[in-house]
């Protein structure tokens, strides 16, 4: 009924090879849904009905980085016949593909190339249709032959990217629960000013009993006064859980990059600004990793 690809696709993404999985008619469906969703997009390109523009942008760096992502994953997950995760990569990047179709005119450079990646990392387990949509890209030979999709970009800075963006999105779907906000106008995101960044730094590699004091020593982290000392109080009580996170520049270029997605989920303008473009009492809220949020109705 459903094919060979949806039964592989199926069984490889329920679990991994050693476990035993109970057969889900539900599950069988939804694989060979995804596997028509992806045959309809790349048909939907070759053919032309695709609007696409030859200026890429910050949606076209977050494409690219989702794509990083799942190369990265894949591969490793591959190399590991752990399948289920491999194929949960390539799938996360068919879907950002479809929303960036459905939200704007595509780079078309930046659109093809990534179609290209999701077909090529979906190819081991679904090898029939992969080759068929290969085909329908233009690609020369089959895509079993094809170089495998490659990248500088390591895994833990990739999951921290993508962390970074869902944990946002998450935060803002809960303020505008909580406060009752039914049609935001604007919302602001507010990256961690650099002496946080410099301070959490500081106490992960830090020995001292309380680091609180030396904080203190370092007159970039002590000119902030009474911020400095409650932000310390909150490394200090939080020690033991303390991560190293992205940097701010890097924060603020993969927020920004996926501001899209929050302007077509709340149909909002949305900023996303370092510490100081953004009013002080509102950057002062900002920690690493934890963007500061300001939603004006």
């Amino acid at each position: 009924e459903y094919g060979a690809d949806t039964a592989r696709l199926f069984m490889m993404q329920a679990a991994q090879p050693e476990r035993d999985f109970d057969w889900s008619e539900q599950g069988v469906q939804s694989a060979y849904a995804f596997l028509t969703r992806l045959q309809e997009l790349v048909e939907s390109y070759a053919t032309g009905e695709i609007e696409t523009t030859a200026e890429a942008g910050p949606i076209a760096e977050y494409v690219e980085s989702e794509s990083e992502a799942a190369i990265v994953v894949a591969t490793e997950e591959y190399d590991e016949l752990v399948f289920n995760t491999a194929v949960r990569g390539a799938q996360s990047l068919a879907g950002t593909l479809r929303q960036y179709r459905d939200y704007a005119a595509v780079h078309k450079e930046t659109f093809e190339g990534e179609l290209s990646t999701a077909i090529r990392l979906l190819a081991p387990v679904a090898p029939h249709i992969c080759e068929e949509l290969w085909e329908s890209l233009g690609r020369d030979g089959f895509v079993l032959d094809a170089e495998w999709p490659e990248t500088d970009a390591d895994r833990e800075t990739v999951e921290k990217r993508q962390r970074l963006v869902e944990n946002t999105r998450e935060d803002v779907r809960q303020i505008v629960d909580v406060a009752g906000i039914d049609d935001p106008e604007r919302i602001d995101i507010v990256v961690t000013p650099e002496w946080k960044y410099y301070a959490l730094n500081i106490a992960i590699d830090s020995d001292a009993p309380n680091v609180i004091g030396e904080l203190m020593g370092h007159e970039e982290i002590k000119r902030h006064g009474q911020d400095a000392a409650a932000y310390g109080q909150d490394l200090q009580d939080n020690r033991e859980a303390l991560q190293r996170t992205l940097d701010p520049e890097t924060e603020l270029g993969a927020l920004r990059s996926a501001a899209w997605l929050i302007e077509r989920e709340f149909d909002a303008e949305v900023r996303v600004l370092a510490a100081e473009e953004a009013d002080e009492s509102v950057a002062a809220k900002a920690e690493p990793s934890r963007p500061a949020i300001d939603i004006e109705e």
